[in-house]
């Protein structure tokens, strides 16, 4: 009798480590252990008058791509978008010269372009806060590769605020100042001038539904869309253009790991769009397969915003931007990539040239190859020029 029931306890003291080692292989695997929490303070102006609970005011700047903010980043100077598509918290971007040591990444695959590309992420703890608010939730890190050679710029130079992260209280997003105010939750919300927007709040986003050439669309309300005022579904657009639009081929955005769907689309440089009584212009993109329509930038900074996110419904008042400045649309030719050493073609517009292709790897300009030493030099030639013509280019 004593022996079974030392055999049931063993038994039993294996299953309970057995459980015990998988949850924290479970736990390790999403939430990594080691520098975890990470600390995000957003700078701010000092406020001279009286203070509200949770006031605070953010001073950003908006480049034509993104709303860019200062801040501290584990206590030392950084700069962060704001991104109000992004459904985490924060996310925070790194390359393999830039990561923590201690944080392990796991690879997801990306939806909605080829099989191999894909991106390795990780969960954190994040705390985001000002001077007088702060928000603490989940976040999630993102492993990107080095910065392509010969661009200035990439998304991983900069990390990512999302929607939630201070969105405790009403927010007035003011493009005619170029700050964000934070307002008590408790307090009124003074509307005066504004007009009530449609919207839901559906898998941590805000959906906004404006009128596109007199049609309805639900779009997510996406500030880190910096490539056109919308990106939509519309495969009879992409099927049979206007004589005004453009016609591509390739990546819309920019491609993962220098790879691109190669799909068409269709950049309409002039649509119709009106939200909170008002019409605006801006442009389109027409895409056939997207999961969702999405609102960008250059759509939205045409306003001023109120958010608040403290009822459900959350509720959105806006007004058309005082100091708004549209730049014209400019077509792009041709956009390249440089990957892995190589000259690229990332995206044509399909003109009825059948020249160069996708894919194409520009081997010389001019009789000269393309080396090490000159790629970042014929790179920003032939980005800045719109006619190829007058250069003698061989692909392969």
């Amino acid at each position: 009798m004593k022996k079974k029931t030392k055999r049931v306890l063993r038994i039993i003291l294996v299953v309970i480590l057995a459980i015990i080692v998988v949850s924290c292989a479970v736990f390790a695997y999403f939430f990594p252990v080691g520098l975890y929490v990470h600390s995000l303070k957003v700078r701010t102006d000092e406020i001279v008058e009286a203070e509200v609970l949770f006031d605070d005011t953010i001073h950003f700047k908006n480049n034509g791509q993104h709303i860019v903010f200062k801040a501290e980043l584990n206590g030392k100077p950084d700069s962060l978008i704001y991104d109000t598509g992004d459904n985490s918290i924060i996310t925070l971007m790194y390359t393999p010269s830039t990561r923590p040591e201690e944080m392990k990444f796991y690879r997801v695959r990306v939806t909605g372009v080829e099989k191999k590309s894909s991106v390795k992420i990780t969960t954190l703890y994040a705390k985001v806060g000002t001077e007088k608010i702060y928000n603490t939730e989940i976040g999630q890190a993102v492993l990107f590769p080095e910065r392509p050679l010969c661009e200035n710029y990439t998304i991983s130079d900069h990390h990512l605020l999302g929607l939630e992260s201070l969105n405790i209280g009403h927010e007035f997003l003011d493009f005619t100042n170029s700050e964000i105010r934070f307002v008590n939750y408790k307090e009124p919300i003074d509307t005066t001038g504004f007009v009530p927007v449609k919207c839901t709040y559906e898998q941590r986003v805000l959906w906004v539904y404006p009128q596109i050439n007199g049609v309805e669309y639900k779009c997510i309300f996406d500030t880190g869309n910096g490539r056109a005022g919308f990106v939509l579904k519309g495969e009879q657009r992409v099927e049979n253009p206007k004589t005004d639009d453009f016609v591509y081929e390739g990546s819309y955005g920019t491609g993962i790991n220098g790879q691109t769907n190669k799909q068409r689309f269709v950049d309409a440089p002039k649509e119709r769009f009106s939200i909170a009584e008002a019409d605006k212009e801006t442009d389109i993109i027409y895409v056939k397969n997207l999961p969702h329509n999405n609102m960008g930038l250059k759509a939205i900074s045409q306003f001023d915003w109120i958010i608040s996110m403290v009822s459900d419904p959350p509720k959105v008042y806006a007004k058309p931007h005082v100091n708004n400045e549209v730049k014209p649309f400019h077509a792009v030719r041709y956009k390249l990539i440089v990957d892995n050493g190589k000259l690229k073609i990332l995206t044509r517009l399909i003109d009825g040239s059948e020249t160069f292709k996708v894919g194409d790897r520009i081997v010389s300009v001019n009789g000269e190859k393309i080396t090490e030493e000159n790629i970042c030099h014929y790179y920003d030639l032939l980005s800045e020029s719109d006619d190829w013509s007058g250069f003698d280019i061989k692909v392969k």
